[in-house]
């Protein structure tokens, strides 16, 4: 099941699910039904209509959301809830945000040995010993379509090639087996990234910060894991059309689960966080010494959840005044720095 977060042109931001060339909101398909069938829609069965609550739901939730679709094949544009809002919206009269569009909490973590030694970074005894993340700026996630933010800062803007997962649910020191009970589904995960300024706060041994925290792209949808083989997702891509990159999700160090149940050690997770598992190998500008430039279009897609489109934005200019003058830029970064 796809389900995604949309919004239309007034109306907050609603849990949807995608079907060939529509999206079904599944809490108005099936109070609408229920109205048609003369029972109320007060008897209707209720679905969260906010992605994380969605989440929480677990398989009785997709059930309902399935029964929606059904309805939805059903009766069509006939559909419409109490509030005369449709419940089955052609995908070009809606815009899709972030699947949670702003998440309790972000991790991405380096599992693809390729892209650490590819990048030249490397692969020390830590690598292999746990999972090893940054965590994310949640405030400056994107969805599709949205510009790609170009910072003044930086020379060398970069994307990133990379799936994610999104929990359903939270603990502390998880075993691997319970932490995979807790995992709702996966989506793109676009780490966008300042490269020169990036390796050059690194240098000092801490970060990354400004090299990461302007500008995250997610989505399209999120794919629920009962459609997903964590090991098998296909994904590419592609600059203006010309595939740039493409590997699989097979070669990594750790498991979803895995991944989950070392960030659970001693520290509570929490339903609705993000882990993504970090770039596949070949899946940036930095291993290709090939760079992206404003206007550009660059489009992820992975197997079964679809494309992430983003233009690339103009590079900022930063006024007068602004930040330090100590800074006067970085050195450019190549993967033999």
């Amino acid at each position: 099941m796809r389900v995604v977060t949309y919004t239309r042109t007034s109306g907050r931001a609603r849990v949807g699910i995608m079907q060939g060339e529509a999206i079904v909101d599944p809490d108005r398909a099936l109070r609408a039904a229920a109205e048609m069938r003369h029972r109320g829609a007060g008897e209707a069965p209720q679905l969260p209509t906010e992605m994380v609550a969605f989440f929480e739901t677990g398989p009785r939730g997709r059930d309902l959301a399935a029964l929606a679709l059904e309805l939805a094949a059903e009766y069509g544009p006939a559909l419409t809830a109490p509030d005369e809002a449709s419940a089955v919206l052609p995908t070009d009269t809606v815009r899709l945000l972030a699947p949670v569009p702003r998440p309790r909490r972000i991790r991405d973590y380096l599992t693809y040995n390729e892209h650490a030694t590819g990048s030249g970074l490397g692969a020390p005894a830590a690598f292999t010993a746990m999972p090893i993340c940054y965590k994310c700026n949640t405030e400056t996630v994107i969805g599709p379509d949205a510009p790609l933010l170009w910072p003044s800062y930086t020379g060398q803007l970069d994307f990133e090639l990379e799936l994610g997962f999104f929990t359903a649910g939270g603990g502390v020191n998880l075993s691997p087996d319970q932490a995979a009970g807790l995992i709702a589904g996966v989506t793109i995960f676009n780490d966008v990234s300042a490269r020169d300024v990036q390796f050059f706060e690194m240098s000092l041994g801490i970060g990354p910060s400004k090299g990461k925290d302007f500008c995250t792209a997610m989505g399209p949808c999120v794919l629920t894991m009962d459609e997903v083989d964590e090991w098998a997702v296909h994904m590419s891509a592609r600059v203006n059309g010309e595939t740039w990159a493409a590997g699989t999700t097979r070669d990594r160090q750790f498991s979803f689960a895995e991944v989950l149940a070392w960030a659970s050690l001693d520290e509570p997770v929490y339903p609705g966080e993000f882990f993504a598992v970090g770039t596949v190998g070949g899946g940036c500008g930095l291993e290709l010494d090939r760079w992206i430039q404003p206007g550009d279009v660059v489009e992820l897609e992975a197997s079964g959840v679809g494309v992430l489109r983003n233009p690339v934005g103009t590079r900022q200019v930063a006024p007068a005044g602004s930040s330090v003058p100590s800074y006067t830029g970085a050195p450019r970064a190549s993967a033999r720095h």
